[in-house]
């Protein structure tokens, strides 16, 4: 039997199969794993195959394990008595927390004859009740490519694919419905997460009823994930999770915001501290996770509704502040808000810490906004923006990136928006070497004078060309004296970097100085595109401004143009790229087909219009 064949039986076949390695690891996993446990692939690659089993169940399957026979390498835990295989009839658990009887062959599998150290692994086979959640292992696939490059009035261009544009909206359609499906839940404990939490609270305070809500996170989280590991530590939030459902009624929400952040919302409850209560003990109850006991303890803040709480916002600031003052207090512990905990000095020093905890837990996200060119029809760059999400709402940029700076974060949160917008655009780019991905960088970068070579590096590690890569920084850092800006943009130059001038016109540069600049780009702020109204406006500068740069061969993009009329005007003064919400706003890479098709058809209006 050929070896192609051989893997799609595995994949197809109708029981669920797992091979787990030495280490507990899932190693390789089918379809019908995918649908039974409600995990996608992505999800269960590496994770550790405990958090498949209920807990009842785990301690008894590892002793199955250990018993398969002593062809296992010498204290690996399937090591023990002589046997090919063995059957287990247990409890499993789905990714959204719901247990289902499972009945598990599992049999030795060899290293593959000269594997160097390979080791033994265990093939698992598994059937279950009927019931599975088929569509969920789909949830989190990556943006596949296939859509429009190029739009022209009435017609689409080339696929990134190659295949037919036409068939585009309906990949769109298909991939858009799996996004929404997946984007309101977080993917590892398959909870609510932040945005529908939102908007259950936002409708819950539109009635009458009572509302009250929870939040918490778990003490020293971080010292458990060093010790436990990666593997075990995701087990440790999903056993959380079930048991914060367990504590309150089917018609409350439980989601998890991030990290180890959760929040309860009750609706018509009686008595919120009661419930408090009741999560405070049962998380702090012994578990086993990854081969070890823990208990985890838990700060907690408890905030009502009042006459006084004017929205969801400030009711989850207030408990906020009450959780940190929980952990003020000694930990593993709950607290109700009251007023005067907004005043105090941990709630004040939180914004810098909890900036800081974000940052370790790689709760940095990164959206993405199109740039357009008029001239070729066509999406030509992405924008990246750095983004926080807290207590499931997006921190307004210009409230945390100045804490960054202040606090020495921001060389972190540049270098990890860096990376991930490389990672994620790379399959875009790959479709045109005239595509690229720009990130803005902070003055405060090139006080690092290896600033120049960590940009290369990522941009090596990632596999992405850095002729395709554009930096932004504002006109006053060009003219900092304080550091090297010149000599190392420069560098990135003579290696293929992009260097754009953001905001411009707005600082002290002169035509005379972009000259002496090393710069491929200027970008016109969007005050002076605010200045366009009608279009029918007499506004020399655009012109002179566009002119000039041509001049001196520098590209022109305009900024923050939010109408048809702005568009046109800019684009008949031959700017070279648009930008704005007119366009599209700044969305996830997982959005990034939608946020395309949403530019193309603006422009396509545009030119319609002219």
């Amino acid at each position: 039997m050929e070896a192609g064949f051989a893997q799609q039986l595995l994949e197809y076949s109708p029981d669920a199969l797992l091979l787990v390695s030495q280490d507990g690891a899932i190693s390789f996993l089918n379809v019908a794993a995918e649908r039974l446990f409600g995990y996608s692939r992505a999800q269960l690659l590496g994770a550790d195959h405990s958090m498949l089993l209920a807990e009842a169940s785990r301690e008894e399957f590892h002793g199955v394990l250990a018993g398969l026979g002593t062809a296992a390498s010498p204290g690996s835990p399937f090591s023990g008595s002589p046997s090919a295989s063995s059957q287990f009839a247990g409890s499993g658990r789905r990714a959204d927390g719901t247990e289902l009887p499972v009945e598990i062959t599992c049999s030795l599998v060899p290293a593959p004859a000269g594997a160097a150290d390979a080791g033994t692994s265990v093939a698992l086979s598994i059937r279950g009740a009927a019931g599975g959640n088929p569509g969920a292992g789909s949830v989190g696939r990556s943006l596949s490519g296939d859509f429009a490059r190029r739009r022209t009035s009435g017609s689409a261009g080339a696929s990134l694919s190659g295949g037919p544009a036409a068939a585009a909206p309906a990949a769109f359609a298909e991939h858009d419905d799996e996004l929404k499906a997946g984007s309101l839940r977080d993917p590892l404990t398959a909870l609510p997460n932040g945005p529908l939490f939102n908007e259950r609270l936002a409708a819950a305070l539109r009635r009458p009823d009572p509302v009250d809500i929870l939040l918490l996170n778990l003490d020293d989280f971080r010292h458990l994930n060093d010790v436990l590991g990666r593997s075990a530590a995701d087990e440790l939030l999903v056993e959380v999770a079930s048991r914060l459902r367990n504590c309150v009624r089917p018609h409350d929400t439980v989601a998890r915001l991030g990290g180890d952040e959760f929040a309860v919302l009750l609706t018509e409850c009686l008595n919120a501290d009661a419930v408090a209560k009741r999560i405070a003990e049962s998380l702090y109850a012994p578990l086993r996770v990854g081969g070890s006991m823990v208990r985890p303890g838990v700060s907690m803040g408890l905030a009502s509704k009042s006459g006084q709480t004017l929205n969801g916002a400030e009711l989850l600031r207030q408990a906020d502040a009450a959780m940190t003052a929980a952990k003020a207090a000694g930990k593993n512990n709950w607290l109700r808000f009251r007023p005067e905990m907004l005043n105090t000095a941990a709630h004040k020093a939180d914004g810098d810490s909890g900036l800081r905890r974000a940052v370790e837990l790689g709760q940095i996200s990164v959206h993405y906004q199109p740039v357009v060119s008029p001239g070729i029809g066509s999406v030509v760059q992405f924008e990246a923006f750095a983004r926080w999400e807290r207590h499931g709402r997006l921190v307004p940029p210009n409230q945390f990136l100045p804490v960054a700076e202040q606090s020495g974060l921001i060389r972190e949160i540049g270098d990890e928006v860096l990376r991930r917008a490389c990672a994620e655009i790379r399959p875009w780019l790959a479709g045109d070497p005239a595509y690229s991905v720009a990130v803005n960088v902070s003055g405060l970068q090139f006080q690092h004078r290896d600033f120049a070579a960590d940009v290369l590096a990522i941009a090596a590690s990632t596999g992405v060309d850095p002729r395709q890569l554009t930096l932004e920084l504002t006109e006053s850092v060009f003219f900092d004296a304080s550091s090297d800006v010149l000599g190392q943009l420069r560098q990135l130059r003579g290696a293929g970097v992009r260097i754009a001038m953001d905001d411009f016109g707005t600082g002290y540069s002169t035509l005379g100085r972009l000259q002496e600049l090393p710069l491929d780009k200027v970008k016109i702020d969007r005050s002076f595109v605010a200045m366009i109204k009608t279009g029918q406006e007499q506004l020399p500068f655009f012109a002179t401004m566009i002119s000039a740069a041509h001049a001196l061969g520098l590209k022109v993009t305009a900024e923050g143009i939010e109408t048809p009329a702005q568009a046109k005007y800019l684009m008949d003064r031959g700017c070279d790229s648009l930008q704005g919400y007119l366009f599209a706003k700044p969305a996830p890479a997982s959005h990034l087909a939608g946020t395309m098709e949403s530019a193309l058809n603006a422009l396509d209006k545009v030119d319609a219009a002219r």
